[in-house]
């Protein structure tokens, strides 16, 4: 994989910290972290760069995560974009309706890294990532 280009995925969080903890993260696991502190900020990103993956918050000021992946999915062109919401709403109810909307994935926090690793992997190879989908 050293000769292909590195991924690239977009974490939306309101929280500097959380920002970034994950794209450093990523960064170490190889990736291209691409980050945005709002909704809006986000699909601004997400046009330009369309990134393999987004990392999505769901409670943020404005703008909600909610909405920034029902414009993603609504959209011809980014709607192939997996996106795995890393929220703090853990209830079974939160989590039907975030996959409701299209999301790939959805991560409670706090989380263990690599659980984190792991999940991103699995999402990327289904979406024809670095390891051919199975099946």
């Amino acid at each position: 994989m050293a000769d292909a280009p590195k991924k690239k995925i977009l974490v939306v969080d309101d929280t500097k910290d959380i920002l970034l903890v994950v794209s450093r993260r990523l960064q170490s696991w190889g990736y291209e972290a691409l980050t945005a502190d709002s909704g809006e900020e986000a699909l601004r990103v997400i046009e330009r760069e369309l990134p393999d993956l987004v990392l999505l918050d769901i409670m943020m000021p404005r703008m909600k995560g909610r909405d920034v992946c029902a414009k993603v999915k609504a959209d011809p062109r980014t709607k192939h974009i997996p996106v795995i919401f890393l929220t703090a709403l853990g209830l079974a109810d939160h989590i039907k309706a975030g996959m409701d909307l299209g999301a790939d994935d959805y991560i409670v926090k706090p989380f263990e890294p690599a659980e984190l690793k792991e999940r991103i992997a699995i999402c990327l190879s289904r979406h024809g990532g670095a390891e051919p989908a199975q099946g």
